[in-house]
């Protein structure tokens, strides 16, 4: 296809007569058979989709972490020695863990099915002078194209003549209000936002109509460029992943290790070569944590079902945890931050100032005063100035239905909002249209800034007029009261009126002035310029029309801080709309903090400049292209910080895809937003957002229990066997405990346990630690020492037990090799080892004492450790069981010094903990 780059860039800085010089064409459009050599020279007038993994590649990127390679290996090297049984649960976990997060995952990228479904299938075009209807795949750079009121946008265009027209382009720039449109030429370098002489594909047409010059179409349009910074952009690596590679690489290089060291250690203990070597790779495999995939998988899991409880839907299960690492968030504004519904909220006549409840397109508010709702007889006397803004407005109001969660609007947002007022102020608009229909309407157009209605209302001929203050009040002698009395206006009034726009427009509201008069019915208006009828008016009042901000955010904003999470806004708006938003959201507690950097400015920044005022927070980046946004977010991620981006234009999708948490909204969010995130908050919540981030720092905080504990039991088992091979060579003593019986504590005896810690609720005062840096390791030089402290002593208790069982029963450890004795005593080896596991997995769950109220919060945890009790109890007892586990029963006496040596396990513990809460208050 060919490409036509430089007319795309300068197509806004050229007349409407070069434009069709350059594509040579004209008013009257292209023939037919011109048309045809262009299709073929340019290709059809659609987005080309990059080729897709087919669904088993999916499932087998499953299988490529370290950690379930390891355990694959391991499953080989079961099989290769014949231990059918040991393969098969190992296989069984790889393959249960795979499709856990297949099932989660799974979901087709559709983004560029999502850019498609905003393409137009049918559009107007002018042939040789003639205006059909063709195919939108067909349109060609230079046909002429007409687009009016409610149309989908086919293709990218210059505007060669316009009739008032202005297009909805919220999803391509971010600004919140209809962008009006002109024909003549921009000079100057200016931001697609700015670009108001050209209309874009996948955007609307709010009010007027216009004839085009079609120069862009397909993959070359603005809509096609993104569609390619969407596909091109490659998600990274999750923060979980690579924690959970890093650890499964040390415990493959110490597997390694581990079993070289056996080798010689056995060879040490007089066994033959091969006897070492199966001895050492069968003890090897054992060490691996094989239950810790499935049971992270089992955490984020459950994570995400809470989450989508919470209105936050995860579609990428480590997505999870990477929320709970996020120290940056760039929010989006209009949509995210607001409500993307334009809403009066003020009432300003001459002398009273009314607040307006509600918002968006929703009838279902009031008008008060002081607080106080206005009654029956308020509501009239304001109802001529209520009407004048219902009057002089031509929007469309629907209720929800299947496509539109929420009261939505077809046509100038604006002007919905004046109608959904009317709405409120409990006039019956159908009885209204009916006694008062419009026999004249004068359009907005951007000298007068104003737009009339005239109708016949309670026996007069009216004009109503609404526009920008200083218009109306321009054309205004005389002024009406509340109490229905009319004055001349003087200098004083108009310096009053004038302190109350620029107030209430300092505060991001837009206000429209009404004014009104009557016509002498003698008069022939339709034939009079808008300028004769819209003159000697009387001046009514103003409203005041705002995007609301979500009345959650505030506190949103708070609670992020108090995470010490930094949050900058990233929108395609206007400075002052934007820092006027960012105060009221409270994006920093004193509005001084806040600091504005617009796009022209940031992109004369230094990438290190850029980086130091996102990580400062408390930014807001006004009128930035998807270039800009993708360039701020490339720059945090590639400093190592974790930054969350919402969204939910089109223009949001490569941000989103490129962030490390890409966060979409649900409701107002488009297609193409959601399927380009990692996370959809259903209910467009900024609060949400930050509830999830709290529950990913709870999940990685569960993770990392469950991992220690899970590597603690490891340890224990390790200095078990070290100890006996030591005793093994020096007094002939067999080994306290068979490889298993070891398998048999991580898949059976603790996986329960360690899963359930995924129900844990945040231990202490977690909203308000530092995010964790993605650098640090949950298995670092600390938690070697930990484990290692722990592990002798969990290894020390069981041997002593094995030692201990030999002589209450009045015989030498060596003497049980020969003795139907040896199953119960490894088995109380296997018990010991359970019970200091089941305890220092309830001492692992909080920072604080472990016999506290938080020990009962987790009624999970304690099913399942109940669970596997029954199933230790089942390994001992049952003589099935005894015979595929190599176990035997024990007394209660064998049990009594198991549980004491649990109890002298928790001491240990304990006073460690102690010790080490003491040194972190000193």
């Amino acid at each position: 296809m060919k490409k036509i780059d430089d007319l795309i860039t300068e197509a806004y800085q050229i007349s409407t007569n070069e434009a069709l010089k350059k594509l040579d064409s004209n008013l009257s459009g292209i023939g037919k058979e011109e048309s045809q050599k262009r299709l073929i020279e340019y290709g059809p007038n659609s987005l080309n989709s990059l080729r897709k993994s087919p669904i088993i590649f999916k499932f087998l990127a499953q299988f490529k972490d370290l950690m379930i390679l390891l355990l694959i290996v391991c499953a080989g090297i079961s099989l290769y020695l014949d231990d059918i049984r040991t393969a098969g649960i190992l296989i069984a976990i790889v393959i249960i863990n795979a499709m856990i997060g297949f099932i989660q995952e799974f979901k087709a990228d559709k983004v560029m099915d999502s850019l498609k479904s905003l393409m137009v299938p049918e559009a107007k075009v002018y042939c040789n002078g003639q205006l059909e209807t063709i195919e939108a795949s067909r349109l060609v750079p230079g046909d002429i194209i007409y687009v009016e009121e409610g149309d989908s946008i086919p293709a990218d265009g210059r505007i060669l003549e316009e009739n008032e027209v202005s297009t909805n382009d919220f999803a391509l720039t971010g600004e919140s209000n209809p962008c009006r449109k002109f024909t003549h030429a921009i000079k100057s370098v200016v931001n697609i936002g700015d670009r108001r002489n050209l209309i874009f594909m996948g955007t609307t047409v709010a009010t007027g109509d216009a004839i085009c010059l079609v120069t862009a179409t397909g993959m070359n349009t603005e809509l096609g460029r993104i569609a390619s910074l969407s596909q091109s952009t490659k998600s990274g690596t999750s923060t979980l992943q690579k924690e959970m590679n890093n650890l499964a690489y040390r415990i493959t290089i110490a597997t390694l290790i581990l079993a070289t060291m056996l080798i010689f250690i056995s060879l040490g203990a007089h066994l033959s070569l091969a006897d070492a070597f199966l001895f050492a790779i069968s003890i090897s495999s054992a060490m691996i944590p094989q239950g810790l995939p499935a049971e992270v998988s089992v955490s984020l899991s459950r994570a995400a079902s809470i989450l989508a409880k919470d209105r936050a839907l995860v579609k990428k299960l480590s997505a999870v945890e990477t929320l709970g690492a996020t120290s940056i968030i760039c929010t989006d504004k209009t949509g995210t931050l607001t409500k993307n519904e334009m809403t009066v909220e003020q009432v300003a006549l001459f002398n009273k100032t009314f607040s307006v409840s509600g918002s968006g397109y929703d009838p279902h508010g009031e008008i008060q005063e002081n607080g106080k709702t206005l009654g029956k007889h308020e509501l009239n006397n304001l109802q001529k100035f209520i009407l004048t803004g219902y009057f002089a407005s031509n929007a469309k109001i629907y209720s929800p239905d299947d496509s539109h969660p929420v009261w939505y609007c077809i046509g100038d947002p604006t002007e919905a909002a004046l109608i959904t007022l009317t709405r409120k102020s409990r006039i019956d608009i159908d009885m209204i249209d009916k006694q008062s229909p419009e026999l004249k309407e004068f359009p907005f157009d951007s000298v007068r800034k104003r737009m009339s209605s005239v109708r016949v209302y309670e026996g007069d001929l009216t004009v109503f007029v609404k526009g920008a203050p200083e218009s109306i009040l321009d054309k205004c002698t005389r002024i009406w009261l509340p109490d229905g009395t009319i004055r001349k206006i003087n200098k004083d009034d108009k310096k009053i009126i004038n302190s109350q726009n620029d107030e209430m427009a300092n505060n991001a509201m837009r206000n429209l002035a009404y004014a009104y008069k009557n016509i002498d019915k003698s008069v022939d208006y339709k034939q009079h310029d808008p300028d004769v009828v819209e003159n000697d008016l009387i001046y009514m009042g103003m409203v005041s029309i705002i995007d609301p901000i979500r009345e959650e955010v505030a506190g949103a904003m708070q609670a992020a801080r108090d995470a010490n999470i930094k949050v900058s806004i990233i929108t395609g708006d206007y400075a002052l709309t934007a820092k006027a938003i960012a105060i009221r959201a409270k994006l920093a507690d004193d509005p001084g903090d806040i600091e504005v950097v617009e796009g022209s400015k940031l992109q004369s920044l230094g990438d290190s400049e850029v980086l130091n005022l996102v990580v400062r927070g408390s930014i807001v980046f006004s009128r930035v292209s998807p270039e800009d946004k993708m360039r701020i977010v490339g720059l945090v991620k590639d400093s190592g910080l974790v930054i969350a981006v919402t969204g939910d234009g089109i223009n949001d999708a490569p941000a989103l895809k490129r962030a490390d948490i890409g966060v979409a909204m649900g409701k107002t969010g488009t297609d193409v937003a959601k399927q380009s995130a990692e996370i959809i908050l259903l209910d467009d919540s900024f609060h949400t957002l930050v509830g999830a981030i709290q529950r990913g720092r709870t999940v990685y905080q569960n993770i990392k229990k469950a991992t220690v504990s899970c590597l603690t039991s490891n340890f224990g088992e390790l200095i078990t066997v070290l100890v006996g091979l030591v005793a093994l060579s020096l007094a002939g003593i067999p080994p306290a405990i068979t490889p298993i019986l070891i398998l048999s504590i991580d898949l059976i005896a603790e996986l329960f346990p360690i899963a359930a810690l995924g129900w844990d609720e945040p231990d202490g005062e977690l909203m308000r630690d530092q995010p964790r840096n993605p650098k640090d390791h949950i298995f670092n030089t600390s938690t070697f020492f930990d484990l290692l402290y722990t592990g002798i002593l969990i290894g020390v208790l069981a041997f002593g037990n094995y030692l201990l069982f030999a002589y209450r029963n009045s015989i030498t450890a060596s003497s049980l090799t020969n003795s139907n004795l040896y199953f119960s005593a490894v088995t109380i080896t296997y018990v010991t080892i359970v019970l200091c596991q089941l305890v220092n997995i309830l001492v692992r769950r909080s920072r604080g004492a472990t016999l506290s109220s938080y020990l009962f919060t987790n009624k999970q945890l304690w099913m399942a450790m109940g669970l596997s009790v029954i199933c230790v109890l089942g390994i001992v007892y049952i003589p099935v069981i005894n015979q595929v586990f190599g176990s035997g029963p024990l007394s209660l006496i064998d049990w009594f010094f198991a549980i004491l040596a649990a109890l002298i396990f928790f001491m240990f513990k304990e006073i460690g903990k102690t010790i080490n809460r003491r040194n972190r208050l000193s």
